[in-house]
C-alpha cells in the first residue's frame, strides 16, 4: 500500500493564539473562556479562509481524553485539525507537496494579521515548516509532556 503524507504541525508553546482554551477557576470562567475561544476561532478560520482562497468547512469537535479537537475539511483536498486546549496545536495534512505550500503561506499570513506584533511571534511564525511522513509529528505524549512543564511554570 502507498502512503504519502505530507502536514504541517503547530504548536502555540508561546500561548499565542486567540483560540486556545486555557483552564478556567470555576464552571462560570470555563464556559465563558469556552465561548470566547469559539468566537476567535470561527474568526481565525474565516480570515484563513480569504488568504487561502479556498472554502474550508467544519466537520464538528471530537473530544479525546482531555482534549478536543476542532476539525476541517479543505474543499479541494486535506484536512485541517487544532487541538484547542492549551498548549493549542494545529495539523493540516494533504497528498500534494503544492497545496501543503499554498496552505503554509496562507496560514502565515493568517497568523501574522491575528498574532501580537512582537519578535516572539515572528520567530514563531518564520519556524514553522511543511513536513512528510518521514519527519516526526507532534505526538500526544509530547503534548502532555508540553502541559506537565506549563503546570510546573504556575
Amino acid at each position: 500500500m502507498k502512503t504519502k503524507h505530507i502536514f504541517i504541525p503547530v504548536l502555540d508553546v508561546g500561548d499565542l493564539f486567540p483560540f486556545a482554551i486555557k483552564s478556567g477557576k470555576n464552571l462560570q470562567k470555563s464556559f465563558e473562556e469556552q465561548d470566547k475561544a469559539k468566537s476567535a476561532l470561527i474568526s481565525f478560520i474565516n480570515l484563513l479562509e480569504k488568504q487561502w482562497k479556498e472554502s474550508v468547512y467544519y466537520m464538528g469537535m471530537d473530544i479525546i481524553g482531555e482534549r478536543s479537537y476542532e476539525r476541517f475539511i479543505f474543499e479541494k483536498g486535506g484536512f485541517f485539525e487544532i487541538m484547542v486546549e492549551a498548549p493549542a496545536a494545529l495539523n493540516a495534512h494533504f497528498v500534494q507537496e503544492k497545496r501543503a505550500e499554498q496552505f503554509l503561506i496562507a496560514l502565515k499570513k493568517t497568523l501574522q494579521s491575528i498574532l501580537p506584533k512582537k519578535p516572539l511571534t515572528r520567530m514563531f511564525i518564520d519556524n514553522i515548516q511543511i513536513q512528510t511522513e518521514e519527519d516526526s509529528s507532534l505526538l500526544v505524549e509530547q503534548w502532555h509532556r508540553m502541559q506537565e512543564i506549563r503546570k510546573l511554570k504556575k
